[in-house]
C-alpha cells in the first residue's frame, strides 16, 4: 500500500482491547474509495436519526442498514437509553469506549457523535476480525477481549448469542 497505508494497533483499556486504526494519507471518510450512501431505502428513511446515520456511514464506509440495525437492537432508537452496565445513547457506548474517541461532557448527549463513535468502533472491530461481521458484532456486544478469550468464536454468553442474529435480522430487513 502506498501513502494510504493502514496501521492497526491494540491498546488495553480497563480490561478491554481497543483497536486504533490510523489512516496515513488523506482523511478517512473523504478518500475517493469511500462509498457514498444515499437515501435509497424507504424503510430507513422513516427511521429516527437517519441523516446522522448516513453521515456516519459515509465517514466509516459502513452500510447505513448495518448502523440502523445496531441502533435498533441496542437502544430501539432511544437516544436516552442507559444499560445496567453503564452503556448509553443510541449505539449504547460504554464510557471507556466513548472516552477513547473523545466523547466526553456535552458531546455525550449529542446523537450525531454517539452514532459516529459507535460506527467507528464497529468498523474497527470489523477490521480487527478480518471482515467477519458476526465476530465484530459479538465483540461490539461482549468486548473484543472475550472474542479472543474464546479463540475467535462467539462467546457462550446468552446475551451475545441472541444479539448477533438479532442485529443480522434487522440488517437484512433494512437492506432489502
Amino acid at each position: 500500500m502506498d501513502a494510504e497505508a493502514i496501521v492497526i494497533s491494540m491498546n488495553a483499556m480497563q480490561g478491554e482491547h481497543v483497536v486504533e486504526i490510523e489512516y496515513q494519507g488523506e482523511d478517512f471518510g473523504r478518500r475517493g474509495t469511500t462509498p457514498q450512501y444515499a437515501d435509497n431505502s424507504q424503510d430507513m428513511q422513516s427511521l429516527p436519526f437517519h441523516q446522522e446515520v448516513l453521515e456516519a456511514a459515509n465517514t466509516t464506509a459502513l452500510a447505513p442498514a448495518l448502523i440502523h440495525a445496531v441502533i435498533t437492537v441496542e437502544s430501539k432508537h432511544n437516544p436516552k437509553a442507559l444499560s445496567k452496565k453503564g452503556a448509553y445513547g443510541l449505539m449504547q457506548l460504554m464510557p471507556a469506549t466513548a472516552k477513547h474517541y473523545g466523547l466526553t461532557g456535552f458531546k455525550k448527549a449529542n446523537h450525531k457523535h454517539n452514532i459516529l463513535v459507535g460506527a467507528r468502533y464497529l468498523k474497527e472491530l470489523i477490521v480487527l476480525f478480518d471482515g467477519n461481521l458476526e465476530l465484530a458484532l459479538a465483540a461490539y456486544n461482549a468486548g473484543p477481549a472475550n472474542i479472543k478469550k474464546y479463540h475467535n468464536q462467539i462467546p457462550p454468553f446468552q446475551e451475545t448469542k441472541l444479539y448477533v442474529p438479532k442485529v443480522l435480522k434487522w440488517y437484512r430487513k433494512y437492506s432489502s
